[in-house]
C-alpha cells in the first residue's frame, strides 16, 4: 500500500512538474476562450508566473513525499490486522441502528416519520421552480457552465462552493440547464439531511424527541429557503449531520473506520463551503466533551480516534482545495479578497450590528413570542440535558473563537447549521414541558399520543410561518424568465443585448436555459448590429448607463424604442 502510494505522488509530481513548463501565451488564449466574455483580464503575467511557482513547490512537494514515503515504506505502520473486522463491525452496527429503529417503533410512528419527510420534502419541492436569484445565476454561468477542472481551480469569487458547483455541473448535464436541475443537488442534501438528523437525536436521546426534532427540521424557514437554492449550505449540513452520526458511532466503538469516516464528512463538507470549519471544530469538541463525560479508563485510546478523525479532515480538506491553493493561493480560503475589512477595528465596530443581524434573520420565519420561547428551550435543555449541554458547548468552541480569530461575523446564511441544534432544545423542552403535564394535569395523555400531537402542531405551525417569512425574502429576478421567453424570434444573428448588473447574470442563465446560448449578450458590435437594451430603473439604470458600462457611450443612434415595460425591466431598442 505505502509502495502504491509513493508512486502515486512521484506520478503526481511528474504532472505538477509539466504543468509548470506551459508558457503564458496558450494558457490565456485557452481561459479566454472559456470566458463568457471571450478574455479573462485577471489573468496576467505576473498572475501566470505565480501559478508556475506553486506548480513547481507543488511537484518538489510530491517527489519529496513520495522518495521518502518509498524508502521508509518499511518502517510505517501496517494496515490493522483485521481490517474486514472493523469495516464488518461498522456495517453491522449500522444495519443493527435501522433494524432497531424499525423494530422498535410502532407501524404508527413509522408512519408520522415518513408523513413529515414527505411534508417537508413537499414545502422545499414548492420553491425549485422560483425565479433565480443572483447568486444561483451568477455560479452557473461564471463556474457551472466551465469544464471541470476549471471549477474546480477557480476561486475568483466565494460564490464557487466548489463541490457544490460539480455537483450542479453534473446535474445540468444530465438533465438539461433549468433552475431545477441547478437547484437539485441542494435539494437532495436539504432532503437527506433530514432522516440523519433524526437518527441522531433518537440514538442520543430518544424516538419521542426525534420526532419533534424532525418536526421542526422539516418546517424550518431557513432550512427550506436553503433546501432549494443552488448553494452549498444545504451540503455542508448534510456533511455536518453525517458527522455527527458518525462520530457518536466512533465515541460508543473506538472503531478507526468511523474515525476516517467522520473526517471524510467534515472534509466533503469544507469542499462545499469553507464555513463548514465551524461546524468541523464544534464536531470534534463535541467529541471530546462526549468521551471525557462518558469514560475513565479508555479515554487516551479513544481520544486518538478523534485525533486521527481531526487529521483526515484537515489533510483530505487540503488535497480537496489543492487545486485552488495552486491557483490562488491557501489565504484565499481564509479570507477572501470580495468579503471586505477584517481588521480587528472593522470587527469591533460591526460584529454587534452582524450578530443584530444574525437574529433577526433566524427569527424572520417565526413570531416574536415563539422565538422567545425557543431561548426558554435553548436554556431548559442545558439545564436539563448533560447530553445537549455538550452539544451548545462544542457550537460555541467552534463559532466563537474562530470569529474572533477572523475578526468578522460571517453573513447569516452561514450559520444556519445552528439551526439543527436549537430545534433539538425546542424539541426537548416541548417533550419535557408535555411530560409535566401529564404527571401533573393530564394523567392519561400517553407519550406517544402526545409526541405525535407535538409533532404535527410544529409541522403545521412552523410549515406555515416558515413559508410565509421567506416569501419575497430574497431578491428574485423573474424578469429574466419574461425577456428569455420575449427574444426568441426576434433576435438575429448579429444582433446584442446590453444588460448591467445585477441584471447580466439572471439574464445570461435564462437565455442558456432557454437555449439561446451567451453570443447575444457578448458578440462583438458591428455596423450592421440591432443593439437592445437591458434597463432596470428600480437599481438606477438608465439606457445610457447600461451603454456607458460597457464603454459603448454613444453607440445608439437618436432615440430609442421602448418594446416592453416588465415591473422591473424594460427593453429598449436602437432606431
Amino acid at each position: 500500500m505505502w509502495t502504491l502510494l509513493a508512486v502515486g505522488l512521484v506520478l503526481a509530481a511528474a504532472g505538477a512538474w509539466a504543468l509548470s513548463r506551459l508558457s503564458f501565451t496558450p494558457v490565456r488564449a485557452y481561459l479566454d476562450a472559456q470566458a463568457s466574455d471571450g478574455e479573462v483580464e485577471t489573468y496576467d503575467r505576473a498572475f501566470h508566473a505565480r501559478v508556475l511557482r506553486n506548480l513547481r513547490w507543488l511537484s518538489a512537494a510530491f517527489a519529496g513525499a513520495g522518495v521518502l514515503l518509498f524508502a521508509a515504506r518499511k518502517r510505517m505502520p501496517t494496515a490493522p490486522k483485521d481490517p474486514a473486522g472493523a469495516w464488518g463491525a461498522f456495517r453491522a452496527d449500522v444495519g443493527r441502528v435501522i433494524g432497531e429503529a424499525v423494530k422498535r417503533s410502532s407501524r404508527m410512528h413509522l408512519l408520522l416519520v415518513l408523513a413529515i419527510m414527505l411534508v417537508g420534502t413537499a414545502l422545499r419541492l414548492v420553491h425549485l421552480w422560483d425565479p433565480i436569484t443572483y447568486d444561483e445565476a451568477f455560479t452557473y454561468v461564471q463556474y457551472a457552465s466551465k469544464p471541470y477542472h476549471i471549477l474546480l481551480s477557480d476561486y475568483s469569487y466565494p460564490n464557487n462552493h466548489v463541490l457544490h458547483t460539480a455537483l450542479a455541473r453534473l446535474s445540468t448535464e444530465l438533465f438539461g440547464v433549468h433552475r431545477w436541475s441547478l437547484r437539485l443537488p441542494a435539494l437532495l442534501a436539504g432532503v437527506l439531511v433530514m432522516p440523519l438528523f433524526y437518527l441522531f437525536v433518537r440514538a442520543m436521546f430518544n424516538r419521542y424527541i426525534a420526532l419533534i426534532a424532525l418536526a421542526f427540521v422539516a418546517s424550518s424557514g431557513g432550512l427550506i429557503e436553503y433546501s432549494a437554492l443552488a448553494r452549498g449550505y444545504s451540503l455542508t449540513w448534510l456533511f455536518y449531520v453525517l458527522a455527527l452520526l458518525l462520530g457518536r458511532h466512533l465515541a460508543k466503538t473506538n472503531n478507526w473506520v468511523s474515525a476516517v469516516l467522520t473526517g471524510l464528512s467534515c472534509a466533503l463538507g469544507m469542499w462545499a463551503v469553507p464555513t463548514m470549519i465551524y461546524a468541523l471544530i464544534a464536531i470534534h469538541a463535541w467529541l471530546l466533551f462526549y468521551l471525557l463525560g462518558a469514560y475513565r479508563h479508555t479515554v487516551g485510546e479513544r481520544l486518538s480516534m478523534v485525533l486521527l478523525s481531526f487529521g483526515v479532515s484537515l489533510v483530505l480538506t487540503s488535497l480537496f482545495y489543492l487545486p485552488v491553493i495552486t491557483v490562488h493561493g491557501a489565504a484565499q480560503l481564509v479570507h477572501h479578497p470580495t468579503m471586505g475589512d477584517n481588521t480587528w477595528s472593522a470587527f469591533v465596530q460591526t460584529h454587534q450590528d452582524r450578530a443584530l443581524d444574525l437574529w433577526v434573520y433566524l427569527t424572520d420565519t417565526a413570531m416574536p413570542w415563539i422565538s422567545l420561547l425557543g431561548l426558554a428551550g435553548i436554556v431548559y435543555a442545558a439545564y436539563i440535558s448533560s447530553k445537549y449541554r455538550a452539544l451548545l458547548l462544542a457550537l460555541l468552541v467552534g463559532a466563537v473563537p474562530m470569529t474572533i480569530v477572523q475578526c468578522m461575523v460571517a453573513p447569516p446564511r452561514v450559520w444556519l447549521y445552528l439551526l439543527f441544534m436549537l430545534h433539538l432544545s425546542s424539541a426537548i423542552g416541548i417533550f419535557y414541558l408535555l411530560k409535566f403535564v401529564q404527571e401533573k394535569v393530564w394523567p392519561s395523555l400517553a407519550k406517544r399520543a402526545r409526541s405525535a400531537v407535538a409533532a404535527m402542531v410544529v409541522l403545521l405551525g412552523m410549515g406555515f410561518l416558515g413559508m410565509r417569512g421567506i416569501a419575497d425574502r430574497m431578491e428574485r429576478y423573474p424578469e429574466a424568465i419574461l425577456a428569455a421567453d420575449w427574444f426568441p424570434g426576434i433576435l438575429k444573428p448579429e444582433d446584442r443585448i446590453l444588460v448591467d448588473f445585477p441584471w447580466e447574470a439572471p439574464v445570461e442563465f435564462e437565455f442558456l436555459a432557454r437555449g439561446l446560448g451567451r453570443e447575444p449578450l457578448f458578440r462583438p458590435i458591428t455596423a450592421g448590429t440591432t443593439i437592445y437594451v437591458l434597463v432596470s430603473p428600480a437599481d438606477g439604470q438608465t439606457p445610457q448607463s447600461v451603454e456607458t458600462h460597457y464603454g459603448h457611450e454613444g453607440i445608439t443612434v437618436g432615440e430609442l424604442d421602448k418594446l416592453q415595460d416588465w415591473r422591473r425591466l424594460e427593453v429598449y431598442r436602437d432606431r
